[in-house]
């Protein structure tokens, strides 16, 4: 990298990082003192036009002062995640244990999403969302069928990681015994391996045309079964932290405020969002800045999300916040978070 282009990017650092601490549109002056007179002010001030040039940083007025456009933001979280290879954080290690304290308090799922959003508020000073794990992605290993008095039929759906589903059928006519285990076996070869969610948009649908002894007998038990297949309820949200970021300055324009009210009152536009935000991977971090969202109703602000697995179901972690949140910090604690629920299962 030339000198030049490194000088660059410690300015645009420099504007990202004193604009994120205070909101204010930052001086050639003041970049130069935080540089600790690395570069004179003279300096500072050719390359900040040169950098207002390429569209990294923009004058809001009149006034010298410079702030970030999304273009230099984008610029300055993509350097961060290249720095930060996963498990190789600075820093983690002084986070990791306050994290696992905080979790180790926690009994239970419902308290273990509580937690998370408090724990990301609290580190990021933004807000933290949560969204529960659901049970689409876990992937299923077989049925079992447990025939009881009447007509009743006790279903047991064995997933992975030891999970399990259960509930009691009244199904439409006495099945013999060895009906019942040719039902069990025929389900469980058209099952293992997929996902819940493969199984309820595919394998149940093909039932219908089923005329076999035990297809028949098969159908009968999924149609009144249905609801083991099905995540009956929607996948639990919990935020934490907006009473915290409504204190910012930006929170004086109606129109900011509006937006993000309209946003935290909408669970499904939460869910709806999450999910379409999330990384593909695993391990992943995705970090959604101002206009370049997809979500029309997040474009004022930045999420930054992370994929998370709890029981052995997934949900997602994530923090949203003003365009200049503090994203070093987030991305530090979205890492350490993931990382001590990954250790802990």
């Amino acid at each position: 990298m030339s000198e030049t282009r490194e000088r660059k990017q410690l300015i645009l650092d420099a504007v990202v990082r004193l604009y994120s601490e205070t909101g204010q549109p930052v001086s050639s002056g003041l970049v130069a003192r935080w540089l600790g007179g690395a570069c004179s002010p003279a300096t500072v001030r050719a390359e900040m036009t040169g950098l207002e040039d390429e569209g990294l940083i923009e004058k809001p007025h009149t006034s010298a002062g410079r702030i970030p456009t999304d273009a230099g933001f984008r610029a300055f979280v993509n350097r961060l995640l290249r720095r930060w290879p996963a498990g190789d954080d600075a820093g983690a290690a002084e986070l990791a244990p306050m994290v696992n304290r905080e979790l180790e308090r926690s009994a239970g799922a419902h308290a273990m999403v509580r937690a998370l959003a408090s724990l990301l508020s609290r580190l990021t000073d933004n807000i933290g969302i949560i969204l529960g794990p659901t049970w689409d992605a876990v992937r299923a290993q077989r049925l079992e069928l447990h025939p009881r008095e009447g007509r009743r039929v006790l279903m047991v759906l064995v997933l992975e990681n030891a999970l399990v589903r259960t509930g009691i059928v009244t199904v439409e006519q006495d099945y013999p015994v060895e009906v019942l285990d040719d039902a069990a076996r025929f389900l469980s070869e058209r099952i293992s391996g997929l996902t819940v969610a493969e199984i309820r948009s595919g394998v149940l649908p093909s039932l219908a045309g089923e005329a076999s002894r035990e297809g028949r007998c098969a159908r009968d038990l999924v149609e009144q079964g249905r609801d083991l297949f099905v995540d009956v309820e929607e996948a639990e949200i919990e935020l934490n932290g907006v009473a915290r970021l409504l204190d910012e300055p930006e929170f004086s324009d109606a129109a900011h405020l509006k937006t993000l009210i309209r946003f935290i009152e909408s669970p499904r536009t939460i869910r709806d969002s999450l999910r379409r935000l999330q990384p593909d991977g695993e391990d992943g971090i995705s970090v959604w800045i101002g206009a370049e969202n997809p979500v029309a109703e997040l474009r004022p602000f930045s999420l930054v999300s992370s994929p998370y697995r709890l029981d052995g179901r997934r949900g997602v972690l994530a923090v949203l916040g003003l365009r200049r949140m503090p994203y070093q910090r987030t991305i530090h604690s979205l890492r350490v978070l993931m990382r001590s629920l990954n250790t802990g299962e």
